[in-house]
């Protein structure tokens, strides 16, 4: 019976096929799989490094608005300067511009405002901000407003408690 068992045994071992390895259709799905899941991931992560700059923007607008809050409190009148470094000077604080471009326009005795644009848009995908503060009566009113598409360029504010065209406010 031992000599039948290994007889048997050894028919089994020749007739067993060996695994080798892959077939093309089985490669070809792996590949199809991982091409859709990084069709659907890119586009998404992108958006999101777009987000993480625009983030410079909405930080350095609010700053400025609360920074000519408390310059307006104590001087009873917003901070103007010729140039950016002057009135960031005055204000006592420091801006980086590592992705956008800050303008400060004249500011009035009753309305403060700035702009933030990126050089680069179009290639990077972040939008426009505009900010604007405003002061009447012992109160002050102050808005942050964000572009609709990276396109939309800065556009003047005229009032602290409104947006202009093509942008939101943002709370």
């Amino acid at each position: 019976m031992k000599t039948e068992f290994q007889a048997k045994f050894l028919q089994h071992l020749l007739q067993k096929k060996e695994n080798q390895g892959f077939t093309l259709i089985e490669l070809l799905v792996v590949v199809i799989i991982i091409g859709v899941l990084a069709a659907v991931a890119l586009p998404n992560l992108l958006a999101q490094v777009g987000k993480a700059r625009e983030s410079e923007a909405k930080n350095a607008v609010g700053t400025t608005n609360r920074a000519q809050q408390a310059y307006h409190f104590e001087k009873l009148s917003f901070a103007a300067g010729a140039s950016t470094p002057i009135v960031q000077n005055l204000l006592g604080i420091s801006i980086p511009a590592q992705y956008y471009g800050y303008t400060y326009p004249t500011a009035s005795g009753t309305l403060a405002d700035v702009y933030a644009r990126d050089t680069n848009s179009a290639a990077n995908g972040t939008r426009a901000y505009s900010g604007a503060i405003s002061a009447g009566g012992g109160n002050y009113s102050q808005v942050v407003c964000q572009g609709s598409t990276p396109s939309v360029a800065t556009a003047t504010m005229t009032a602290a408690t409104s947006c202009p065209t093509d942008f939101t406010a943002l709370k």
